[in-house]
């Protein structure tokens, strides 16, 4: 294909769909984010994009936020559901991959530069070891990166529904107040932005507090200016819940390579997750806190790396090796 002819490429999440084109280096302009609700179909929203760029892409990657089996895809939280096939034609393309978003974040990791990464503790990553990304947004994204003699090989997960346990008496009570909502106890139910809304309400009735039915941007943005001790309370809850689900997730895939917290939601509040009790729940594995403390965790502060991760998937093969 000619160097001129860009790739289109998507990142498409529960809340929002966000287009650019990439070149053949990977670079990405024509940066755009549209809502999901906005959009009847999937396909909808690419049009709407592609009316408003200037050449005609013939190849493109989505990275979709849902399982990828087959040619029937649907995102997991939005009623999106489309044919790879019949996209790929309506748009006049000539091949359109789809992958996991967080498998395109996982293909991203090697080509983020240090400058976008704050280190939350832990030592250097370990050279040729699994990396681990996950991150609450809608819902909570889960995958490996794993490197081989061909190169990176990136694997996407389910494990944003893995189940979570308590880990002190606050948490046994604030999950046995989840299970008799029925709402279920897994890691997505408390770590993504429904989840935190659910801690925040949670707290309020323990509490005998008033819960003016806060949404999750207002809840982290209340915690992190001090303005109201309850949010305060939910966003620290969140972050040890994250800790402890970022600490399960390194020790079942013997991430030394690092793990990366990606998502729309704690970017948002960088300096907050470092002074909160994320790093101690981390590292607190019983016989295995010694080797947890090795391991550095990174928050990924680089903007769009779903598409970042999206371009280079959309490249001919092969990726390079990077440590």
């Amino acid at each position: 294909m000619p160097a001129s002819v860009p790739r289109l490429v998507a990142d498409i999440g529960g809340t929002n769909a966000r287009f650019a084109l990439a070149d053949s280096d990977g670079a990405l302009h024509d940066m755009r984010s549209l809502g999901t609700h906005q959009h009847a179909t999937l396909l909808d929203a690419a049009r709407s994009y592609l009316a408003q760029c200037t050449g005609k892409p013939r190849h493109a990657c989505f990275a979709v936020a849902g399982p990828v089996h087959g040619d029937r895809v649907s995102l997991t939280n939005h009623p999106w559901s489309f044919s790879v096939s019949d996209t790929r034609a309506a748009l006049g393309l000539d091949d359109l991959r789809v992958i996991n978003d967080f498998e395109a974040i996982a293909i991203a990791l090697p080509s983020l530069a240090p400058a976008g990464l704050r280190q939350l503790g832990g030592g250097s990553p370990v050279a040729g070891r699994p990396k681990a990304v996950l991150g609450p947004g809608t819902g909570l994204g889960v995958a490996q990166l794993i490197e081989t003699r061909a190169g990176f090989e990136p694997i996407a997960t389910e494990g944003g529904h893995a189940s979570i346990g308590p880990s002190d008496a606050t948490e046994l009570r604030l999950l046995g107040a989840l299970l008799r909502s029925g709402e279920g106890v897994y890691r997505e139910a408390l770590l993504s932005g429904p989840g935190l809304e659910r801690i925040y309400r949670i707290i309020c009735e323990e509490s005998g507090a008033d819960n003016p039915g806060l949404r999750a941007a207002e809840i982290q943005a209340r915690a992190v200016d001090g303005s109201n001790a309850l949010c305060t309370a939910a966003l620290e809850q969140f972050c040890a819940f994250l800790g402890t689900a970022a600490g399960d997730q390194a020790l079942c895939c013997g991430a030394e390579g690092g793990v990366y917290i990606a998502g729309g939601i704690v970017p948002r509040f960088g300096p907050f997750l470092e002074s909160s009790r994320f790093r101690q729940r981390f590292e607190e594995k019983g016989p295995r806190s010694d080797y947890m403390r090795r391991i550095p965790v990174f928050l990924i502060e680089t903007a769009n790396p779903g598409l970042i991760g999206a371009a280079r998937a959309a490249l001919p093969p092969k990726m390079e090796t990077q440590s």
